[in-house]
């Protein structure tokens, strides 16, 4: 879609952007294709935000048109997914029954994956609505490869680069093929000796793929130290953040947010506000902070317009998610914004 540069003070709700929004200090305000509505102009307005970059295709196509080009990005979307998930899990069952690992459909899918890298919004919104009922563990290396690929890319690494990244996370949990299903799969908390055979998934991975030659180091390594924390809490080796590669360290978080926030069969996700906090507390610590903040800026940025309720029992809609403070969204309230950062309640689900 073609694209121009306007005033904001003539902007109208329901136009969408073609830019972020980004202010002198580098902070982003509004992420492209947001839908603006009159609290985000508004807050522009008082950040001293004059111009702003919208598509001009929307003053000339109605609304169930948009809607449906959004209905159609998102169903493509789900499509690569599916695909995706059929093929990790062929993949991982010829390895897991003596097999050699099929890296040439794995790097294929890579590219696959990486056709949607210009959908943020839509892939955000895709995922989120997954409701995972059986085989979590193809699921869910599907979900890490599309949120480790938007991280690498916030963090504007090479084509190359990303590529690579979708790669670790399609193989990151690649050693569980060679744990026992009975703890694999166990609803409880596991025991601290089916733990301690857990964690050897990222180490046997790094066997399963090490002798493979046309697999890089840097995905070897990614697989080997996805586990491990900047702190030296981590496994296998208890490595400090310097020690820890650039792709094992996006992997890491895209693994735990996904981990977070995915329904299981024995457990409801929890919603990503709460797994934000999360992560602005003790993941400071345990993750790169480098890292993890282009991570928490940027995925942010995708749940305005969603509806919530809120601790209170409250639904409403998040219209703005201010960048010093993602964990408390504005929330529209049928006429009313309430500012949670103002308040004591909390999001309590996204719906």
């Amino acid at each position: 879609m073609d694209s121009i540069r306007t005033l904001v003070s003539q902007c109208r709700v329901g136009t969408i952007l073609a830019e972020d929004v980004i202010t002198y200090q580098g902070i982003t305000l509004v992420a492209k294709d947001c839908i603006l509505n009159q609290y985000i102009l508004n807050r522009l307005a008082d950040f001293g935000i004059e111009y702003i970059w919208i598509y001009t295709v929307d003053e000339l196509v109605p609304k169930q048109e948009k809607d449906k080009d959004r209905k159609t990005k998102k169903e493509s979307i789900m499509a690569s997914h599916a695909e995706s998930v059929l093929v990790v899990k062929q993949v991982l069952r010829e390895l897991s029954s003596g097999g050699k690992l099929n890296y040439p459909k794995i790097k294929q899918l890579s590219k696959l994956v990486y056709g949607t890298i210009n959908n943020s919004m839509d892939i955000i919104e895709s995922l989120k609505d997954l409701r995972e009922k059986d085989e979590y563990t193809y699921t869910h290396c599907v979900n890490v490869a599309f949120y480790a690929m938007l991280i690498a890319n916030w963090l504007n690494l090479a084509k190359d680069e990303i590529e690579e990244v979708i790669q670790a996370g399609l193989l990151h949990d690649i050693g569980k093929v060679l744990i026992p299903d009975e703890i694999l799969n166990k609803p409880g908390k596991l025991s601290d000796e089916e733990f301690d055979i857990m964690r050897n998934h990222s180490l046997l991975g790094y066997f399963c793929i090490k002798d493979v030659a046309d697999i890089s180091q840097s995905v070897k390594e990614a697989v080997l130290s996805h586990h491990e924390r900047s702190d030296g809490s981590g496994y296998p080796y208890g490595l400090q953040c310097h020690e820890i590669h650039l792709f094992a360290k996006i992997i890491a978080i895209a693994d735990v947010y996904d981990a977070m926030t995915q329904d299981r069969i024995y457990k409801k996700g929890v919603n990503p506000f709460a797994v934000f906090e999360m992560f602005q507390t003790l993941g400071m610590s345990i993750f790169d902070i480098c890292v993890l903040d282009v991570f928490l800026k940027n995925i942010s940025l995708h749940f305005t317009g969603l509806n919530v309720i809120l601790e209170n029992g409250e639904k409403g809609e998040i219209v703005y998610v201010p960048p010093y403070e993602i964990t408390r969204p504005v929330i529209l309230k049928g006429k009313t914004f309430v500012d949670i950062t103002q308040s004591n309640t909390k999001i309590s689900c996204i719906v």
